[in-house]
């Protein structure tokens, strides 16, 4: 395939930069989407599509690698104008009717949920195009295939488009390129660690030269990031087991992995403004506690 654009649209959550973003590709034939970011952010991806020229029924579709609102929240909204949106064919109906994902991201959220997320509108069932792992769509001189790569989320895919990648949460969250470290992306309830080892083994089969992070962007060397992204959750999930075998709760549990993800941040010079919005999408207490569920499982498991 011949090389393509990609164009990384900051969609500028909490008015902060490169923390989420959307994947703007030109084919031959037009143009696709990768994410839509969450609905609290849909005015300016609308707007950056503007200043390209683009309004959003000049996209020939949408793929979104899972359903959290930070990656989908806006799907069911470009849906409604018209745009097909591919998504994992285990989240397909959460587009269609998303009142169980809203109820439980407003049970953990709470007051704070609206400005963040700005909820989640109801996809037409006809535009939302399920897709299975290694199912590939031709739209706008694109071959997009999808890579079903659980781990963060069972109904997860990662998206490839020749030798590039489009990683969703399934290789971590990476803010900036001058520091080596990458946060864990383990948020509860389906963290699985096989599983999420054997997604990041997969991405790397695929030899990819270019792969894009949802947090955030361009990654420079994606093997050498994928071998160091398994290195550390497989260091940073041994943790948390250990810390619960010595018999920590959870509150106890999140402030420890909070003081080792902190030295592992500053031993990698990560920039204190870096760590800030870290913590804003992927906070380290949300991933311990992803961690720390599925320890528990696997410890009853074992009884």
């Amino acid at each position: 395939m011949a090389r393509f654009n990609v164009e990384t649209i900051d969609l500028k959550f909490q008015g902060r930069s490169s923390v989420i973003a959307s994947f703007l590709i030109g084919g031959a034939g037009g143009f696709i989407l990768i994410e839509t970011g969450p609905e609290s952010t849909r005015e300016t991806l609308v707007r950056r599509l503007a200043d390209r020229g683009l309004s959003p029924v000049d996209l020939d579709a949408i793929f979104v690698t899972h359903i959290h609102l930070d990656h989908a929240g806006a799907a069911g909204w470009f849906a409604r104008e018209g745009v097909p949106v591919y998504v994992h064919q285990r989240g397909a109906a959460h587009l269609v009717d998303p009142s169980k994902l809203l109820e439980s991201a407003r049970q953990v959220y709470a007051e704070r949920f609206d400005s963040l997320w700005g909820g989640m509108v109801m996809a037409p069932e006809n535009l939302v195009r399920p897709m299975a792992d290694g199912e590939m769509v031709d739209v706008a001189g694109l071959s997009v295939t999808a890579v079903e790569t659980p781990g963060h989320a069972f109904h997860h895919h990662a998206y490839q488009i020749g030798d590039t990648i489009f990683a969703g949460d399934a290789a971590g969250a990476r803010l900036g390129i001058s520091s080596g470290y990458t946060s864990v992306t383990s948020a509860p309830p389906q963290f699985h660690l096989e599983h999420t080892l054997a997604s990041i083994k997969k991405l790397a089969d695929l030899s990819p030269s270019r792969a894009f992070l949802t947090h955030f962007g361009e990654i420079p060397d994606p093997l050498t990031h994928l071998e160091d992204y398994r290195e550390a959750v497989e260091l940073n999930a041994e943790f948390i087991r250990q810390r619960l075998l010595e018999g920590l709760d959870a509150e106890s549990l999140a402030v420890s992995y909070e003081a080792f993800q902190l030295e592992q941040a500053y031993r990698q010079g990560l920039p204190p403004e870096l760590w800030e919005k870290l913590q804003i999408i992927n906070g380290t207490g949300m991933c311990s506690e992803g961690m720390r569920l599925f320890w528990e499982r696997r410890f009853a498991e074992e009884t």
